[in-house]
């Protein structure tokens, strides 16, 4: 069974996301030797870089709604 819609663009990404990296580091995932602490530091950095991307994206969303003068109802805050 192969993916279809969304899945099928994930699969896509990573497909390209591999190329791209194989071309810039000259090896893949599985092959590189990095210890597991730096594989752990470059998935927390990217981690901090996904939530700078969401709380920009959610200030856009937030300073487009002011515009409208037409506020959604806000979620209740995460515990």
């Amino acid at each position: 069974m192969s993916a279809t819609g969304i899945e099928a663009l994930v699969c896509a990404d990573i497909a390209r996301r591999q190329a791209l990296g194989t071309a810039k580091y000259g090896t893949t995932v599985a092959a590189n030797p990095l210890p597991l602490r730096a594989w752990l530091q470059h998935a927390y950095e990217e981690c901090l870089d996904q939530a700078i991307y969401l709380r920009r994206a959610i200030s856009e969303i937030e300073r487009l709604e002011a515009q409208s003068n037409n506020p959604p109802p806000q979620p209740d805050p995460i515990p």
